[in-house]
């Protein structure tokens, strides 16, 4: 009853950050805009007004769902790890190298082993800093964010120099085989197969986390490590195992955008995916079915900002805003304070 109960509150405050948030936004509209109401229809409305656009927010969707997870799991070990844009690279580099350099192999083997390789190669590269957290109590943020920089480098050095497409211009690898790209899943549109991977994914996560005893040790390590390890749990190990399954699914979010997107190992093709991920574990307060509700949520704002800029007088910007106003509002424990008192105060009135 008691989590039923808390679980109320925690959707209420994020319900209250998201519809403030997008309040901002229609204001900041109204304000600036000389036909605010065409404005809004395309940033809200028009997202949903084709199957095109549809397949578009699936897209932007799947690797903000894949991140938020991976930031999700880390942070319910209370391991404020800011690496997942590191170990996206490193695990798509690692899988792309797989997908190119690896010939005569059937698809149906083939894609497995791609997917394989970039989980392991994100995974081994969260290990880093979660070895330096665990045993020599190294700030993760300092680490993760260093690291982000080196996976970046290291991976835009290999992809300008030795893995470098023979047909030049613009940074990337060669083309990957047609046959291993992700197939699409809705006719006329780009919407691919990620998403169903993504879904795969949540449940997953959900299952780790709240049934099985591994989840229960790192949830118990995130809410107090010193009663986990007066209670038995090897928390160093589990901090570790923490940030490796966090490499692990950026990694993944990493080689499905070039699978389905990109189709080859492109320099800095991310655009800060491991940072939205950030956002998304946020506001999904680090619930796996909420991080698939904040990805698409937050997918759905990107492609209005584009409709919007498209089809009125309004910059992509706009929705800018709202993602930080988003940021400020679910970061802001006063709000689920807030909602806790009055819960609390009418809770005593209904005794009374």
């Amino acid at each position: 009853m008691k989590s039923s109960r808390s679980l109320v509150l925690e959707m209420s405050g994020i319900l209250v950050a998201v519809v403030t948030a997008l309040l901002c936004g229609f204001l900041v509209i109204l304000m600036t805009s000389s036909e605010p109401l065409v404005a809004v229809s395309a940033m809200f409305l028009d997202p949903l007004s084709s199957w095109f656009n549809v397949g578009t927010i699936l897209n932007k969707a799947v690797p903000l769902i894949l991140t938020g997870l991976a930031l999700s799991v880390v942070f319910q070990a209370n391991v404020f790890s800011m690496g997942a844009e590191g170990q996206l690279y490193i695990g798509s580099f690692l899988g792309a190298v797989i997908a190119i350099y690896l010939p005569g192999v059937s698809p149906w083997i083939h894609l497995p082993i791609i997917i394989i390789g970039a989980l392991i190669g994100g995974a081994l590269y969260g290990a880093i800093p979660g070895l330096l957290k665990a045993y020599l109590n190294a700030n993760e943020i300092v680490t993760t964010l260093m690291l982000n920089f080196v996976a970046i480098l290291l991976t835009s050095y290999f992809v300008n120099n030795q893995f470098k497409s023979q047909g030049g211009g613009f940074a990337k690898m060669e083309n990957i085989d047609k046959d291993l790209l992700l197939a699409k899943i809705i006719p006329g549109t780009s919407a691919h197969a990620g998403i169903l991977i993504a879904l795969v994914a949540v449940i997953v996560v959900y299952l780790l986390l709240y049934k099985t005893s591994i989840g229960y040790e790192l949830r118990m390590v995130g809410k107090n490590q010193h009663f986990a390890r007066y209670g038995g749990i090897a928390t160093r190990k589990i901090i570790v195992f923490s940030v490796m399954i966090s490499g692990a699914l950026a990694g993944l979010a990493g080689i499905v955008e070039i699978l389905g997107v990109q189709q080859t190992f492109k320099d800095n093709f991310s655009v800060g995916l491991g940072f939205d991920g950030i956002i998304i574990a946020l506001l999904a307060r680090n619930h796996p079915v909420g991080v698939l509700v904040a990805g698409l949520f937050y997918a759905y704002i990107q492609v209005g900002a584009q409709t919007m800029q498209y089809g009125s007088d309004m910059p992509r910007e706009v929705a800018v805003i709202i993602q930080v106003m988003l940021v400020l509002l679910v970061t802001a424990q006063a709000i689920f304070t807030f909602i806790k008192q009055r819960y609390a105060k009418s809770g005593q009135k209904e005794v009374k």
